[in-house]
């Protein structure tokens, strides 16, 4: 039986536990510096949030929305962009940010089912948020800012709408005991 050797004491190093804090303030730095070209965007994009959601409104004025109370067309898909813009962009912890995203688009799911609306029309519906999110970030910075902003908010509409998707289908998901397994996997596919 071999055994393992470690390196000789002199090239050992003593290692020393960080402390949770340090390395909290550690990753939060580094979230930091990884947005910071592009974070003067989240206030920006979120005042935005009004007109983006008048240009879905002019883009989805049709079937089946058109069948759908004014009031109820939208019905909770700004919370839902509002936790992607925020997800991509915020200082707030990755699990704060993913179970925001997470929520807000499962519950939208789960009111399209109950509106009575096809899977279908939530793929043209974030085909619509995708289109005048992009045209208001561009009007918003210059590339390449632009184009990195788009980068992560157009990945994390993907998982928005995988995630309306699942909500769409909960019940069956649960009966099957597929709910927990699909979720924890769209929680980890989060780029961010």
């Amino acid at each position: 039986m071999q055994q393992f050797v470690g390196p000789p004491a002199e090239h050992q190093v003593a290692t020393l536990a960080e402390p949770v804090v340090e390395v909290a303030r550690r990753i939060l730095a580094a979230r930091a510096d990884e947005v910071a070209h592009y974070a003067k965007l989240y206030p920006l994009l979120l005042a935005e949030m009004d007109e983006i959601m008048a240009d879905w409104d002019r883009n989805t004025d049709e079937l089946p929305w058109s069948l759908l109370e004014r009031s109820e067309r939208q019905n909770d898909l700004s919370t839902v962009i509002t936790r992607v813009i925020d997800c991509a962009m915020s200082s707030a912890s990755r699990k704060e940010r993913v179970d925001g995203i997470i929520a807000a688009a499962c519950s939208h799911g789960q009111c399209r089912r109950k509106q009575g609306l096809d899977v279908p029309s939530i793929f043209r519906e974030y085909d619509a948020v995708r289109a005048a999110t992009w045209h208001h970030l561009k009007t918003l910075a210059s590339a390449p800012t632009s184009y990195d902003a788009i980068f992560v908010i157009d990945g994390l509409l993907s998982i928005a709408t995988r995630v309306t998707v699942l909500g769409y289908h909960r019940d069956e998901m649960e009966a099957n005991g597929l709910w927990s397994k699909h979720l924890l996997e769209l929680k980890e596919s989060v780029r961010s």
